[in-house]
Parts: structure tokens; C-alpha cells; sequence
């Protein structure tokens, strides 16, 4: 348990706050407010007057303070988020669910934070913070459609340049009818490849372990200084969302958590697929990239072979940054 900041001590939280996170000092303020209510509440053993309960609760209907606002609720205040949640009539349970279900999915809670999100995702209602979570904790969950309908309300103008790959599964890969979606295993694949890499950059999601300061810090610092960095963000991946992923799902990061980059001969190769030789092994694999990829038999490349949910077909990964979705 923090103890409430000094004055000095608060202004410094607001300096910093604000830099480290490119917002003005205003908004930072509001975080203060955020972060020193949480202080107040655990050193009161959870005793809050009703007043503070109204002044919280004003403060989060501001959704641009919402999407910061896991800069505190990483590393403090759940036991005052899940009170205000109960304590809230819609809209004002919004913004404590979403610092509740950020603060749930930091602490491998993934199931619950996705349950808080569904509670406060209403058809009239448009709260961009929440739906932004509730976008990531839907594919975790095995909901494509879900995400998918999400994804629409967002309302950003070329949805699929970001979330292509979860259209390719549910809009292409069950019928098979696009040649980047044949290998229907290697389509799986690599949505979960995206997912995965998603999660290691988003603040909020449990990848950026807590500052000295009392903030998080801004860079991933997720995978160790010498180890695989796909091999180690699969491992954090799974530890952060078992709770929530499908068991096949979980079953393959546990695969890819022992995967080593290594070099491939290339036997024969296609614009979305082709067929390696793995240390003997003839092995089919789809790329990672949906755009059409050449590379002439005899080559040899260095990657990732990560099995999928289709035994006879893999992913072959070449890069630990996914390249962009291209149509």
C-alpha cells in the first residue's frame, strides 16, 4: 500500500505524468486525482465518504481520461474501481469498469476484466476507451464476431488495415474462399500472431512492468535482454490471458514458447504458402505477411516455424514485427 504524496511529491507526479505520456498537465492532474483517491481509500482500509465516490466518478466521465488512465490502474486502486463500478448507475459505471478491467487483466484476471467490459458496452452508448478493450478481450476470448462488431462501432474509416487479420478468420477462413485463407490453420495462426503482438505494445494490457515512480513505464520491456523475443512474448502472452483464452489457443503458445529462430530451406513456394524442409521434415506452411511473398525454391530463409490448430500446416514467422495488413 502507497502512502498519499507529499506536495512536492504530487507536482512531480504531474510533470512527469505529463511528459512521459504526452498529455497536458490538466489531464495528468485528473490522473493525480485518479491515483491519490486509490492511496486515500487503501489507507482508510476502503472507507470512502460519498462525496469523493461523486467527485471519482465525475472525473471518469471524461473517455480522454479513461484512455490514460491505466498509467494508475496498472499498478493501483482495484478494490476502489470494483466499488465504484457497484456503486455507479450507467453511464458513470463506464469509467471505473474500464480502470477495473484494465487493473483485472494485468493480474492474469483476463476473464473477469472481459466480463466487466461486456456489463458496460451498451447499444447507445459510445465509450471509446471501453470498446478499444473490449475489442482486444473479445478475440481473446474466442469471439471473433464480437470483436468484429466492436471493431464497426469504433467507426474508424478502413477497419481492416488494422484488423485484417481477424476478418481474414472470420469473414474469409472458414469458407476458404481467398487464396490467403486456404490454409485454414495458418489463417488462425496468424490472427493469434497479431493478437499476440497487439498485446505487447498496448500500455494497458499487462506486457510493461511498474516504474520506481508509481507510473508505468512507456516502452515494452517485455522480453529479456538475450532470450527469443517471440518465443518470450508468447510465454507472457499466455501467462497474461489463460484465463480467457481457448484451449487450443493456450495449447499453441505453449508451442511457441519453446520455437527458436532457425534457418528453412525453401523446397517450393506460392504468393500465400509454401513448403520448407525443417531439419529433414517437409512441412507446409502459410506466411506470416497476407501480401503475396516470392521466394524461389533452393532459398533459404531464417524464421519461426510455429505449428498451428491444423497438424500438417505451420506459420512461418520471418520477423518479430508483424508486416502491416495489406488487402
Amino acid at each position: 500500500m502507497s502512502p498519499p504524496r507529499t506536495p512536492e511529491q504530487q507536482a512531480r507526479f504531474v510533470r512527469s505524468t505529463a511528459a512521459d505520456l504526452d498529455v497536458a498537465p490538466e489531464l495528468a492532474e485528473r490522473l493525480l486525482t485518479l491515483s491519490e483517491g486509490a492511496r486515500r481509500f487503501e489507507a482508510h482500509d476502503g472507507r470512502i465518504t460519498a462525496a469523493e465516490v461523486r467527485l471519482l466518478l465525475e472525473v471518469l466521465l471524461d473517455d480522454e481520461l479513461c484512455r490514460h488512465a491505466w498509467w494508475v490502474a496498472a499498478v493501483e486502486g482495484e478494490r476502489l474501481w470494483r466499488l465504484l463500478v457497484e456503486r455507479a448507475r450507467p453511464p458513470r459505471d463506464v469509467g471505473p469498469a474500464v480502470l477495473l478491467a484494465v487493473s483485472l487483466a494485468r493480474t492474469a484476471a483476463a476473464d473477469q476484466a472481459f466480463a466487466v467490459i461486456q456489463g458496460v458496452i451498451r447499444p447507445r452508448e459510445f465509450r471509446r476507451s471501453a470498446i478499444e478493450i473490449g475489442i482486444d478481450l473479445a478475440e481473446d476470448a474466442g469471439r471473433p464476431d464480437l470483436a468484429w462488431d466492436l471493431v464497426i462501432k469504433l467507426g474508424r474509416p478502413d477497419p481492416v488495415a488494422e484488423w485484417g487479420a481477424l476478418w481474414c478468420v472470420l469473414g474469409c477462413a472458414g469458407r476458404r474462399g481467398c487464396p490467403r485463407s486456404r490454409l485454414a490453420g495458418a489463417a488462425h495462426a496468424r490472427w493469434l500472431r497479431r493478437r499476440l503482438h497487439r498485446w505487447s505494445r498496448r500500455p494497458w494490457s499487462g506486457c510493461i512492468p511498474p516504474s520506481s515512480g508509481g507510473g508505468v513505464e512507456r516502452e515494452p520491456r517485455l522480453f529479456a535482454s538475450g532470450t527469443d523475443p517471440l518465443a518470450s512474448a508468447a510465454a507472457g502472452y499466455l501467462a497474461s490471458r489463460a484465463t480467457l483464452l481457448p484451449p487450443g489457443e493456450c495449447r499453441l503458445l505453449r508451442l511457441w514458447s519453446r520455437i527458436r529462430r532457425h534457418r528453412l530451406a525453401v523446397l517450393e513456394s506460392g504468393p500465400f504458402e509454401l513448403l520448407v524442409d525443417d531439419d529433414g521434415t517437409r512441412r507446409l506452411a502459410g506466411w506470416d505477411d497476407v501480401a503475396p511473398v516470392h521466394v524461389a525454391a533452393g532459398t533459404d530463409v531464417d524464421g519461426w516455424l510455429l505449428p498451428t490448430l491444423v497438424p500438417t500446416e505451420d506459420l512461418l514467422v520471418c520477423s518479430a514485427t508483424p508486416a502491416p495488413w495489406s488487402r
